[in-house]
């Protein structure tokens, strides 16, 4: 069994290389619901929708999120009658909206997304990391704003200076999401939006506690100066970088080989995943990887 806490839509190009050569039923994907948004259109969580989408075979490759060939008319209907969307919503992802929201209404997002996946007839266990969704925020250089809104202004997280939970309060991570932690023979962290990706769901109770206790790969969590550099495999020399949130559980680190940027006890490999091949590929070496940390751990 192997588990991945996703960053968003890097995360889905790598897990579909995975799904290459493993069975659907031994992949979980444990996902961030930080900048969840709720609204008379349903209920919106962006990272659990692209993992849904990608396992129901039916995400945008191109976009690496929504779905292929969706359409937009309730969108451009709203907006004719001057309601205001930030982003366009295809009408098939509006309908999963629709139908979260309505299961919220009696029950934890974790039973509404299970009952999600099943209608969708998929395999793979796909999680929130909690069953809470408020209004966590980002600082900025220029201040502070709700984590949805910074993630529909920003493509990357080079204005995230820290991200906050709602009300001060970390989230108590779902027994779910914890127990498939545990359960996992490997946990693979990332790669994606290293602030406003990864660390909510890093942030939740209970998590790093989990994590402790099985093998973790982590990619290295590039800071906000250098988010745009990672995804673009354009780097420049840095002085070094240290991870202390991810250092309390991570047994390898993983970054690019053209990364000059001195980290230790990280391995440099090839992170490209711009076509199915190299998904496939750098799905494959971290397999490998995996079998010789679960080897390490038995002994």
């Amino acid at each position: 069994m192997i588990t991945f806490i996703s960053g968003g839509s890097e995360s889905a190009r790598l897990i579909s290389g995975f799904r290459s050569f493993m069975d659907d039923s031994q992949i979980t994907v444990i996902t961030t619901t930080a900048y969840a948004e709720e609204s008379p259109c349903g209920c919106s969580i962006p990272d659990l929708d692209t993992q849904i989408f990608l396992f129901a075979g039916i995400i945008n490759t191109r976009t690496w999120h929504g779905i292929q060939g969706d359409t937009c008319t309730t969108h451009h209907a709203l907006m004719r009658l001057g309601t205001e969307e930030a982003q366009a919503v295809g009408d098939q992802e509006r309908a999963l909206h629709i139908f979260r929201a309505e299961r919220l209404k009696r029950e934890r997002l974790t039973d509404a997304t299970i009952a999600i996946a099943h209608a969708y007839d998929i395999m793979a266990q796909i999680l929130p990391v909690n069953d809470d969704i408020g209004e966590w925020s980002v600082t900025t250089p220029s201040g502070r704003m709700s984590l949805a809104e910074y993630r529909i202004a920003y493509d990357d997280d080079t204005h995230a200076c820290a991200v906050h939970a709602p009300s001060k309060t970390i989230p108590h991570a779902s027994i779910e999401s914890v127990d498939a932690i545990r359960k996992s023979d490997i946990v693979i962290i990332g790669p994606g939006r290293p602030v406003t990706g990864i660390m909510p769901a890093l942030m939740c109770t209970g998590i790093p506690e989990a994590l402790r206790d099985v093998p973790v790969i982590s990619f290295v969590p590039f800071t906000a100066e250098r988010s745009t550099a990672h995804e673009k495999k354009t780097y420049a020399p840095d002085k070094g970088a240290e991870c202390p949130i991810y250092d309390y559980f991570t047994d390898l680190y993983l970054m690019d080989t053209r990364d000059p940027l001195p980290f230790d006890n990280a391995l440099h490999i090839d992170t490209r995943m711009d076509s199915r091949i190299q998904r496939e590929s750098l799905a494959w070496d971290i397999m490998a990887l995996a079998e010789g940390l679960k080897k390490e751990n038995r002994r």
